[in-house]
């Protein structure tokens, strides 16, 4: 007879099955590189803010913006240039965007203009990895 203690039951195994595949998911895997100049492509060839913001939902949904990525990924798709222009740290994690809707001039010199519309929002460690991100349209 088997000991009650290491009795695992039907629902016990899905339980272990379902945290053994979470654990192999393509969240742990690394973003292959094809993927990457695929969203790059699109992202160039986007014309709106709704289909830059698009390109970068399917980034997110596909692994390859997730935190632990290097800001090399962030660079490649969206035309960016923060990893080669990191600087010490001022602070544990530093913050940056990206503007989907294109900032529009100011009315005069001595004013500047108003942000507008959707951005991905993102900060990263010293080693220059994601440590968090958010897609949102409020300007504080």
């Amino acid at each position: 007879m088997m000991d009650p203690r290491f009795k695992v039951g039907h629902v016990g195994m899905l339980c272990l099955v379902l945290i053994f595949l979470n654990g192999t998911s393509a969240r742990g895997t690394q973003p292959h590189d094809k993927e990457i100049e695929r969203l790059a492509k699109a992202y160039r060839g986007a014309q709106t803010e709704f289909e830059r913001r698009a390109v970068c939902i399917e980034a997110i949904d596909a692994g390859v913006i997730a935190v632990g990525r290097p800001l090399g990924v962030v660079d490649a798709i969206f035309g960016t240039s923060y990893a080669k222009k990191r600087r010490p740290p001022l602070h544990e994690l530093e913050t940056d965007t990206v503007e989907f809707y294109p900032l529009p001039p100011p009315l005069r010199n001595d004013v500047q203009a108003a942000f507008v519309g959707w951005y991905f929002g993102f900060r990263f460690d010293s080693a220059g990895h994601l440590a968090d991100y958010s897609l949102s349209n409020v300007h504080k």
